[in-house]
C-alpha cells in the first residue's frame, strides 16, 4: 500500500463566512463532553457435545475487562436470530425469611421478539486461494444463500493479491449475491504458485534427511527451518492489510457481524504476527472470524486457522463438506449479548475481554479483546468507506451542516510529487468548545483518504485540528482551515471526513486531483 505524506501549513482561522440558514442558529455547546456508549460482546455457549445452550440468565455469566470484573448492564439471549425474554432472577430470601427485593436485571439490547439480523462479509483472498477449492467453497455459499433470514445481509469483496474489488455491498438480494459469487469464481488465483514455492522449500529439507552424517543433518535442518518464502510473506502482509481495510471501509451494520475469510490456512505458519491488523480490526469492529481453507484442506492448516479465529470468538471450517455455511448460520443465530458501559474515554487502546460461564459442563466462546474507537478513527473509517462506496452527503441546499472543500492550482515539487493547496470549510456547529482560561478551545479529528487512478489506496496521516477563539460566534457560521497536501503526481480522488463533536455524525466531502491543473 502506497503512503503519501500530509504536509500541514500553519492553522489559520480566516474569519467566518456567510450564514447557511435563515432560521435562528442552534446554541453551541460549551462543556466537557462525556461519551455514554455500550460495548456488546457476543458469547456462544455450548455443552460438551457442541450443542448451543439456551435459557441462561445474566447471573450465569461473568465479564472481565483487563482482568477486572465489570457489571453486565445489558443482556439479551438471541435464539434463532430472534431476541427472547431473559429468565427472571430468583428473589433472595431476607434474614427473617421474608422475600427480599429482587436485584435489578440488566436491560435488554432489543425487545423480546425482535428479529436480529446477521451481516456476512465474504472476503475472497485470491492471493492464497487455489482455484478449484475456492470455486467449490463459493458454489456451496451460493447454495447456502437460501438459509439467509429476512433481516440478514451479505457483501462480497475480492482481493486479487494487490487490489480490492467490491462485487456486492450489503444486500439481501439473493440473485445479486449469487451473481457476485459467480464473478468471484471467475477470477484468477495465485495459491498454486505460492504452494509450489513452499513445496520447493519442503523438498530441500527432505533431501537433507538422506545425508549420511546425523550431526550434519541436524545442522542443515536447523539452517533450513527458519526459511520462509519471501513471496508468501509479502503476500501475507498484503492480505492482512487488505482484509483489515475492507472491514473498516464497509459501513458498520447493526446486529451480528461475521467475516467469512476464504484463504489458505497454511499461510498462518508463515508468520502469525502478520495477521495482527486483521484481528485488531475484527475485534475493534465486532466481527467474528470464520476462515475457510481454500488451498490445501489439510488438518494442520485448519488448526492454524482455528487458532486465529478463536481470538474473535469464531472458528475455522473445512470446505470439504457442504455443511460449512450451515454451521456458521446456526452458530451465529443463537448466542448471548453481554453489554457493558466503559467508564474511560475512547482512545483506540486495546482491552482484554474474558467471558466466563458459571454452570458446569458448559464452554463459552467470545472475542478476546476490543478497542474503543476514537473520533479520529471513526472519521477515518468513514473516509475509507466513501472511497470504496462513494459518499451519500446531503443534497445542495439541505439544512444539515455540510463539510466543503476548495482548492487552488497544484504545484510540482519534484519528478513525481505535487503540492495542492486546499481550504476546508467547516460548519461551526460541528465543534464543541470547552473553556481554557479566557479562551474557548475545541479539537476536531480530520481524516483524509485517497484512491489513485490505478485503484490503489493511499493512506494519509490522520490529523487533530485545534481551534482557539475568544468568544462563541453564531453556530451557522463557517470556519476556514487552510493546509497544503503533498501528493504523488497522479490522478486521484480524495475524501475528507470529520466527526461532528456534538452529534457524533461523520461529515465527508470529496476532491478530484488533476496534476496538470
Amino acid at each position: 500500500m502506497t503512503k503519501a505524506p500530509l504536509a500541514l501549513t500553519a492553522l489559520l482561522l480566516a474569519g467566518f463566512g456567510p450564514r447557511l440558514a435563515a432560521e435562528a442558529p442552534p446554541p453551541i455547546v460549551v462543556d466537557e463532553s462525556i461519551d455514554v456508549r455500550v460495548v456488546n460482546v457476543e458469547a456462544v455457549v455450548t455443552d460438551r457435545g457442541g450443542h448451543v445452550a439456551h435459557g441462561l440468565a445474566a447471573g450465569d455469566f461473568q465479564l472481565l475487562v483487563d482482568g477486572r470484573e465489570v457489571p453486565i448492564s445489558y443482556f439479551t439471549e438471541i435464539r434463532g436470530a430472534q431476541a427472547v425474554a431473559a429468565p427472571q432472577p430468583a428473589a433472595p430470601a431476607a434474614a427473617n425469611g421474608a422475600p427480599a427485593p429482587a436485584p435489578a436485571a440488566p436491560s435488554p439490547q432489543v425487545e423480546p421478539g425482535t428479529a436480529v439480523g446477521r451481516h456476512y462479509l465474504v472476503f475472497v483472498d485470491d492471493g492464497f486461494a487455489v482455484g478449484a477449492r475456492r470455486n467449490l467453497a463459493l458454489e456451496r455459499l451460493r447454495d447456502g444463500l437460501r438459509r439467509l433470514g429476512p433481516e440478514d445481509r451479505m457483501a462480497v469483496i475480492v482481493f486479487d493479491g494487490a487490489n480490492l474489488a467490491v462485487l456486492s455491498g450489503w444486500t439481501a438480494d439473493q440473485a445479486a449475491l449469487a451473481a457476485a459469487l459467480r464473478r468471484a469464481a471467475a477470477g484468477a488465483s495465485r495459491g498454486n504458485q505460492l504452494l509450489a514455492q513452499r513445496h520447493s522449500l519442503d523438498n530441500d529439507e527432505d533431501e537433507v534427511r538422506f545425508l549420511p552424517e546425523q550431526d550434519v543433518i541436524e545442522h542443515a535442518l536447523e539452517e533450513l527451518r527458519p526459511r520462509v518464502s519471501p513471496e508468501a510473506l509479502g503476500q501475507l502482509v498484503r492480505t492482512a492489510a487488505a482484509a483489515a481495510a475492507a472491514l473498516r471501509a464497509f459501513e458498520l451494520p447493526p446486529g451480528r457481524r461475521i467475516l467469512l475469510l476464504l484463504s489458505g490456512g497454511w499461510s498462518v505458519a508463515t508468520d502469525p504476527r502478520q495477521y495482527g491488523p486483521l484481528i485488531q480490526a475484527a475485534n475493534q469492529l465486532g466481527y467474528t472470524l470464520y476462515p475457510l481453507d481454500v488451498a490445501t484442506g489439510d488438518i494442520s492448516a485448519l488448526r492454524l486457522f482455528d487458532g486465529l479465529a478463536q481470538t474473535t470468538g469464531g472458528r475455522a471450517l473445512a470446505t470439504g463438506g457442504p455443511a460449512a455455511f450451515a454451521q456458521v448460520v446456526e452458530e451465529t443465530a443463537s448466542y448471548y449479548w453481554l453489554g457493558f458501559s466503559p467508564t474511560w474515554k475512547p482512545d483506540d487502546h486495546p482491552h482484554r475481554i474474558e467471558v466466563r460461564v458459571h454452570r458446569a459442563g458448559l464452554q463459552v466462546r467470545s472475542r478476546s479483546s476490543y478497542s474503543d474507537m476514537s473520533r479520529q478513527s471513526t472519521a477515518a473509517l468513514k473516509a475509507q468507506s466513501a472511497l470504496l462506496f462513494g459518499s451519500a452527503g446531503p443534497s445542495p441546499g439541505a439544512a444539515e451542516a455540510q463539510l466543503r472543500v476548495e482548492t487552488g492550482a497544484s504545484r510540482p515539487i519534484g519528478h513525481d510529487e505535487i503540492e495542492v493547496p486546499i481550504t476546508l470549510l467547516l460548519p461551526m456547529s460541528s465543534l464543541s468548545f470547552t473553556p481554557d482560561g479566557a479562551s474557548l478551545v475545541a479539537e476536531l479529528p480530520l481524516a483524509v483518504a485517497a484512491l489513485d487512478d490505478k485503484g490503489r489506496r493511499v493512506d494519509l496521516p490522520e490529523t487533530l485540528l485545534h481551534f482557539r477563539i475568544a468568544a462563541i460566534p453564531a453556530a451557522s457560521r463557517t470556519l476556514r482551515f487552510r493546509t497544503t497536501l503533498k501528493l504523488r503526481r497522479v490522478e486521484q480522488r480524495l475524501v475528507f471526513a470529520i466527526a461532528d463533536s456534538r452529534t457524533g455524525a461523520v461529515l465527508t466531502t470529496e476532491l478530484a486531483v488533476h496534476p496538470g491543473s
